[in-house]
């Protein structure tokens, strides 16, 4: 076999190699594309997450004006944390965590104690739960210096309902 012939050979089979590489990059590309994670909508997704979670509990209206009915009458329709009034307590605690308290004690703020963290509320719960009613009903500043508000910034909730929504988070947090 020639020189000549050699580097034919050659440059026959590299650029075979190369295509097929060129052709295999392609491929991954295709198949990351159609089974990756779309970022853009995960974003969105989380982005509506948040929001929901965070939503304000309520507004600021000076002396005088007046609240638009048709959103009040909105909100109280569908506001997770006025459960009915036949609910057991159980349901009432945890419809109120999942309308309000989640915002805080679900979403992983640092120094916030976490739903069904037991390591977080052990000191908490060996406080007792009076203490821990008392706090959630009139607020406190804990040694993270984040304030809990009373209420959980909600004050159009009865005190059971409040009650009721620490029993529940301690009770899940044992």
């Amino acid at each position: 076999m020639s020189m000549e012939q050699q580097d034919k050979e050659f440059i026959r089979n590299y650029g075979i190699i190369i295509g097929l590489l060129v052709v295999m990059i392609v491929i991954f590309l295709v198949v990351a594309r159609i089974f990756g994670i779309d970022t853009e909508a995960y974003a969105e997704q989380r982005a509506e997450q948040i929001g929901e979670a965070t939503k304000p509990v309520g507004e600021v209206r000076m002396e005088g004006e007046e609240a638009a009915a048709a959103p009040a009458a909105q909100v109280a329709a569908t506001d997770p944390a006025a459960p009915a009034a036949e609910a057991s307590p159980a349901d009432v605690g945890k419809q109120v965590y999942s309308g309000l308290c989640f915002s805080c004690h679900g979403t992983g703020l640092p120094g916030i104690p976490q739903f069904g963290d037991k390591a977080a509320w052990a000191d908490r719960i060996a406080a007792g739960t009076a203490l821990l009613h008392e706090h959630a009903l009139h607020g406190f500043t804990g040694k993270s210096g984040i304030m809990m508000p009373p209420k959980g910034g909600n004050p159009a909730l009865s005190d059971d309902q409040v009650k009721a929504a620490v029993d529940y988070m301690v009770a899940n947090s044992q």
